[in-house]
């Protein structure tokens, strides 16, 4: 009758408890702790204080690292044998750690860490969740996206249900044992300390000067972001084991195509005009033919450079787009392999106006991240050519797997110590010179 009783107030709520929560959905209570308080004392305490932007990053690295650690104990068996995501959990890690072997590197890098550090994680747990395959860009995207604004809230009732099966059968006994016990104890520190306080002068002193620095308003403040957190993470740690994937995009059954004719006009008038550019390129600027109106080729590099790149990188996006929603024929390939060869010649272009302008003007942190930038899009337009051939190859997760690596090893190259080696080889190259 009282079974009867519990599940109509249930329903009456709107939700019926179908069954108790797991030992490992309890086990994530703690961890969901852990990371909250981590939270507090790491990322809110910092910011909220504005405590200096090293003192920051740094504190923010020590977060995430500690966030992964309690990750892979949380779901050791699920991510022990997966070598894809053992690779980006070591790239996050070798981030995390540069904000301490390079505490004073460079800012800007170091700013950009902090961003991408959450973003790459957000990444890593949704392929912890499974259910993906690393060639549906797609759906890991969306799953991506649902991480962020989805997963922090709809494990909420299974934390109210792992919250409530601690204080059932045996464990609610342990609970009351515990209760009473620290009730006992506060009221007799309630006595003691009063007496002791007036036994020792020096012990009352300093157990004044402890509860005089309390902040009331402020531990309320922390408080209320601990239990927040708490909340949020747990949610998303349920989601990630044992949450069922929230779709955010309607799945379209009919694959979507692109029609020949159409394949066909674009890539031919797209590769015709890039025909045109690369042998002005040629005559120009690798030729070495004297530039029209006078004009410097140091001036010639600055110009053009980021539109060079930044055609290039749409030149990539116009290829996977053609690639997987074209009809394939013939044409149509010989076309795509055209496009990914006048991009290279693209980024030959890129690299030789970039080497020009850093011979007059020096290296910067901007020089030198556009020269990391039209490496790595060198490496992209390979592996484009490697999938022409492998249709099963993941290119977008290759892509973006290259991307994270290439990052770790801008930073760990030291950029400013590069830059400022760099510099000095110029000065005494020119001084040799003159």
């Amino acid at each position: 009758m009282e079974n009867c009783q519990v599940a109509e107030r249930a329903i009456g709520y709107g939700q019926v408890v179908k069954r108790e929560s797991s030992a490992a959905e309890r086990m994530l209570l703690p961890a969901a702790l852990m990371i909250a308080v981590l939270f507090d004392r790491l990322i809110f305490t910092p910011l909220s204080q504005f405590e200096g932007i090293q003192t920051i990053r740094t504190l923010g690295g020590l977060f995430w690292l500690c966030y992964l650690i309690i990750f892979y104990a949380s779901y050791w068996k699920r991510l022990s044998r997966d070598k894809a995501l053992w690779f980006v959990a070591g790239c996050t890690a070798a981030l995390c750690a540069w904000n301490f072997i390079f505490r004073v590197g460079n800012a800007e890098y170091g700013l950009l860490t902090y961003l991408v550090i959450p973003t790459v994680l957000m990444a890593h747990a949704q392929l912890t969740a499974g259910g993906y395959k690393l060639k549906d860009a797609g759906s890991i995207a969306a799953a991506w996206l649902s991480g962020w604004f989805v997963k922090p809230f709809s494990g909420r009732p299974a934390m109210y249900m792992a919250i409530g099966s601690l204080v059932t059968g045996g464990v609610r006994q342990t609970a009351k044992r515990v209760t009473h016990g620290a009730l006992a104890a506060l009221l007799l520190l309630s006595v003691i300390v009063p007496l002791l306080c007036s036994a020792d002068r020096v012990f009352g002193y300093y157990l004044g000067r402890i509860v005089e620095g309390w902040n009331i308003f402020s531990l309320v403040e922390h408080m209320v972001v601990v239990t927040l957190m708490f909340a949020l993470f747990y949610s998303f740690l349920w989601n990630v084991g044992f949450g069922t994937e929230e779709r955010l995009f309607v799945t379209i059954k009919t694959p979507l195509t692109i029609d020949t004719a159409v394949c066909g006009i674009v890539l031919s008038s797209v590769t015709l005009v890039y025909l045109l550019f690369c042998v002005i390129q040629f005559t120009y600027l690798f030729a070495g033919a004297g530039l029209p109106g006078g004009m410097t080729y140091s001036a010639y590099a600055r110009e053009g450079f980021a539109q060079t790149v930044a055609v290039c990188a749409i030149n990539l996006m116009i290829f996977g787009v053609f690639l997987h929603f074209g009809v394939r024929n013939k044409f149509i390939t010989g076309l795509l392999a055209g496009l990914l060869g006048l991009t290279c010649v693209m980024l030959l272009s890129g690299f030789v106006r970039l080497s020009l302008y850093i011979d007059v003007y020096g290296l910067t942190w901007r020089r030198l991240l556009s020269a990391w930038f039209i490496t790595y899009l060198a490496a992209v337009v390979l592996l484009c050519a490697v999938r022409m051939l492998r249709k099963e190859l993941p290119l977008i997760a290759l892509c973006m797997i290259l991307l994270l690596g290439w990052y770790v090893a801008l930073g760990y190259s030291n950029p400013d110590t590069f830059i400022a080696r760099h510099n000095r080889s110029r000065s005494v190259d020119v001084m040799q010179h003159q």
